[in-house]
C-alpha cells in the first residue's frame, strides 16, 4: 500500500475519476500483471519557492526551496524572499554585482487520494496518488512494455503528471532589480497562480 502522506491547508479544487493503468499481484505469486480500473483523485494548489546563486548568468547553486504545506498557500513566497534579501545583504550582492541571488516560485496542483487520512493543527493529510499509476489510454500498455524490453518508446503519462500544465513558474525576486520591480513580479505571479490571500 502507497502510504505517502501530503499535508495541505489549501482547498481541494477538483475530484475526478481517472482511467488508471497499475502493475499488480493480482494472483499472489509476487508477478506484477496489468491492471486496469478507475479511480478517484483530488487535486489542491501547492506552492514552492526556491532561492539560487548565479554568477556571470551561470547557475552556481540552489539555496533553500521552501513549500506551503501546512502554512497556508503562498506563505512559502515571503519567505523564501527574506531569506534571498538576507544572503543578498550578507555578500553585498546589488544590482549590478557580477553575483546574482533570485527566487523562483513555482504553482503546481498535486494529486491525492480524496479522503484526508489525518489532521495535524489545520493541516489535512492526504495520501499521495503513486508514481506508478500511469493515465490508461489507448497505448499505454504497449509503450510501457516496449520501455521494459528498453526499446524507444514515449514514456506514458503518469497521473500525477496530468495537471503539470496548469504549473506556473516564474522569477519573483532578484538582487537585479529594484524593490518596485520585484514587488511587480511577485504580484504578478500571485495574480497568475490564483493566491489570492
Amino acid at each position: 500500500m502507497h502510504d505517502h502522506v501530503t499535508y495541505t491547508r489549501s482547498p481541494i479544487l477538483a475530484t475526478e475519476t481517472v482511467p488508471v493503468l497499475v502493475f499488480a499481484d493480482v494472483d499472489g505469486t509476487g508477478r506484477r500483471q496489468p491492471m486496469e480500473i478507475e479511480r478517484e483523485v483530488a487535486w489542491f494548489p501547492e506552492c514552492e519557492a526556491k532561492v539560487a546563486f548565479f554568477h556571470g548568468g551561470q547557475h552556481l547553486k540552489d539555496g533553500v526551496c521552501l513549500v506551503d504545506h501546512s502554512y497556508g498557500l503562498g506563505s512559502c513566497l515571503t519567505s523564501a524572499v527574506r531569506d534571498a534579501r538576507r544572503f543578498a545583504d550578507h555578500y553585498s550582492v546589488g544590482r549590478d554585482s557580477s553575483l546574482t541571488v533570485e527566487v523562483v516560485g513555482t504553482m503546481k496542483l498535486t494529486a491525492v487520494l480524496p479522503n484526508p487520512v489525518e489532521t495535524i493543527s489545520q493541516a489535512r493529510g492526504y495520501r499521495e496518488v503513486p508514481n506508478e499509476w500511469y493515465l490508461n489510454s489507448k497505448g499505454t500498455l504497449e509503450e510501457l512494455r516496449k520501455l521494459w524490453a528498453g526499446e524507444d518508446a514515449t514514456p506514458p503519462a503518469t497521473v500525477r503528471g496530468m495537471k503539470d500544465s496548469a504549473t506556473v513558474r516564474e522569477t519573483i525576486w532578484t538582487s537585479r532589480n529594484t524593490e518596485e520591480e520585484n514587488a511587480s513580479l511577485l504580484v504578478a505571479f500571485r495574480a497568475k497562480a490564483g493566491i489570492t490571500a
